[in-house]
């Protein structure tokens, strides 16, 4: 390798490239002449470079600067013979009218209250201006301010109101189904069915077979039931069912509505045979 890179720098790079090759051809010829035509390229540009930046300075050498005369300093200008419009004079000789004035009446805080003028009457106001002393002259007109003019009163909102809830009736009688608890016998409805059952005398109904009613009743806050109807084609029955209930003693339990006690009304079908 050492010997290698002495051997380029001993001979021609080109000479190597173009070793067993025909030298005549132009490439060959360009790359030997390059690096001379490079370097009178560069001698060529650096003298017109030269050349152009030399050319102002030999056109400015040439040329004849103007000559500079003395300059004659230029006084101020008198103009002669120039006619002056006068000022117009202040018109010192202006009438000004006289006015009727009124003095404002002074008092002096003092111990004892004493009025060194004679305070100015109603019809020395009128038509008179405010002054230092009180005289006759021509009547003022003194300007008066117009009356303030007042809207109609703004419209104030007033949050609107609900009206007070009705106050509910403590005796209000509701349905059994419209409780939050039903009315209830204790022991349970079938236990009222069986003392209606004991308790009824069938030897009072003049009929036999199979005889039906509807008991209607209401059972009040403390349990007790009033208001007892019975429907029904026979009015022994009725009566008689009418009598039973009212024998019973045993009070039901009230329904409920809202964690309170309220009178609510109950409805039960009965039905007998009787022999």
């Amino acid at each position: 390798m050492k010997n290698l890179l002495l051997s380029l720098r001993k001979n021609d790079l080109d000479e190597v490239v173009f070793a067993n090759r025909n030298k005549s051809y132009g490439a060959y010829v360009l790359r030997n002449e390059y690096s001379n035509q490079l370097t009178k390229a560069l001698f060529l540009g650096v003298a017109i470079f030269a050349s152009l930046s030399s050319f102002p300075l030999i056109i400015s050498a040439f040329q004849t600067k103007p000559e500079i005369t003395d300059l004659v300093p230029i006084g101020p200008m008198i103009l002669d013979n120039v006619d002056i419009p006068d000022r117009p004079q202040a018109q010192s000789n202006i009438e000004v009218p006289q006015i009727k004035t009124v003095a404002n009446p002074e008092v002096t805080p003092v111990r004892e209250i004493r009025i060194n003028k004679p305070l100015p009457t109603k019809k020395d106001f009128e038509g008179a201006a405010v002054g230092t002393e009180t005289k006759a002259g021509t009547e003022t007109i003194l300007a008066v301010a117009p009356p303030i003019s007042v809207g109609p009163p703004s419209a104030t909102y007033h949050q609107p109101v609900s009206p007070p809830a009705p106050a509910e009736d403590p005796d209000k009688l509701i349905n059994q189904n419209e409780a939050d608890v039903a009315a209830d016998f204790k022991g349970g409805i079938n236990t009222f069915r069986e003392k209606v059952a004991q308790g009824f005398d069938t030897s009072s109904v003049d009929q036999t077979g199979m005889v039906s009613a509807t008991i209607n009743f209401v059972v009040e806050k403390d349990g007790s039931i009033s208001n007892i109807k019975i429907t029904g084609t026979n009015s022994d029955f009725n009566q008689e069912a009418e009598r039973t209930i009212k024998s019973i003693k045993t009070k039901w339990t009230p329904a409920q509505l809202k964690g309170k006690a309220v009178r609510s009304s109950f409805r039960m079908p009965i039905s007998m045979r009787i022999e």
